[in-house]
């Protein structure tokens, strides 16, 4: 997981104006946010990002920069979006088990929240015998493609999708909750 690894200790710090009032956001504090936690030859090792929080000068109003995650989960949009693409295919288990084999720290129980989501349904492509979305894809070529560290926050969203600011549609249309409702309708049948 040498594309993932790279993420360690990336700083995000660029933030639109306050979402309240339009004020310009001042820098507040950094803080730190597990990524992934991957199994290495060597042990277990968390992947850490710095995520710079800003106060607006016109209201005080508490605003992060933008981030590699997806509103309210607890993991990067890059892992998210290969449980969910794997999720189409493949049991919450089973899901948790590919996961693990690539040497990615993910419960079934996680598998399952982030499933039933109203998350977007992520491109993804067949690779190695596996569905696997292209933000991940595109993770691991940045890294492979330049030297060591030398990714950028602003790759690192744009591979992403810029996820945190994601919205839910209201109809909860093309979001993965919709794709296993139908899934389960269609096994019943």
């Amino acid at each position: 997981m040498v594309g993932i690894s790279s993420l360690e200790g990336t700083l995000f710090a660029t933030a639109k104006p306050c979402p309240l009032c339009g004020g310009k956001p001042q820098p507040y504090d950094t803080k730190k946010k597990l990524y992934v936690i991957l199994k290495t030859p060597t042990g277990r090792k968390k992947i850490m990002v710095n995520i710079r929080r800003f106060k607006c000068k016109k209201c005080g109003n508490l605003i992060y920069a933008e981030e590699p995650f997806y509103p309210d989960t607890r993991l990067g949009s890059a892992i998210v979006d290969m449980a969910i693409s794997l999720a189409r295919l493949h049991s919450y288990s089973h899901t948790a088990e590919i996961m693990k084999a690539l040497g990615i720290e993910i419960d079934r129980g996680s598998v399952r929240n982030y499933a039933l989501s109203n998350l977007p349904i992520p491109p993804a492509n067949f690779l190695y015998g596996m569905q696997l979305p292209n933000s991940f894809i595109s993770l691991m070529t940045k890294e492979i493609s330049g030297s060591k560290g030398s990714v950028s926050s602003g790759e690192i969203l744009a591979s992403s999708g810029y996820p945190s600011g994601y919205k839910p549609p209201l109809d909860g249309k093309n979001t993965s909750a919709e794709f296993q409702k139908q899934k389960k309708r269609k096994n019943k049948q």
